[in-house]
């Protein structure tokens, strides 16, 4: 499975940033890069971040991520993509049940500190 990089010369910064938080909330949230794991981390995102729903499309779209659909296998989105619908509405429950949003910048304090901490300060409950 191929991936995106954030360290490639000529990436704009603001997108470099945008994969950084989203590479953070990949680990706070506990979830891989199966399709499964993306399409969780996007919902954790939208609902339990700071960032919101328009700027996680405004930011998936300047940084051209939608390309990493192409890397999924047929045989993968079919073996992850009903485990990853049936989730949805746990995932956001467990977003909304957050005492307080991630944040998607200014999260750099937070990084000195177990994750288990973290999860236990935010009310987050990974699947």
């Amino acid at each position: 499975m191929g991936h995106l990089s954030h360290d490639k010369e000529g990436i704009p910064e603001e997108v470099k940033s945008f994969f950084m938080s989203h590479d953070v909330a990949h680990v706070l949230f506990g979830c891989d890069i199966s399709l499964y794991g993306e399409g969780a981390v996007k919902i954790w995102t939208i609902f339990g971040t700071t960032l919101g729903f328009w700027n996680h499309v405004r930011g998936y779209k300047k940084a051209n991520a939608y390309e990493l659909s192409k890397n999924f296998t047929f045989a993968h989105v079919v073996s992850n993509i009903f485990k990853f619908l049936a989730s949805i509405p746990l995932l956001i429950i467990r977003a909304k049940q957050m005492y307080k949003p991630w944040p998607w910048s200014g999260f750099e304090p937070y990084l000195d500190r177990p994750i288990s901490e973290l999860r236990r300060e935010f009310n987050i409950r990974v699947l």
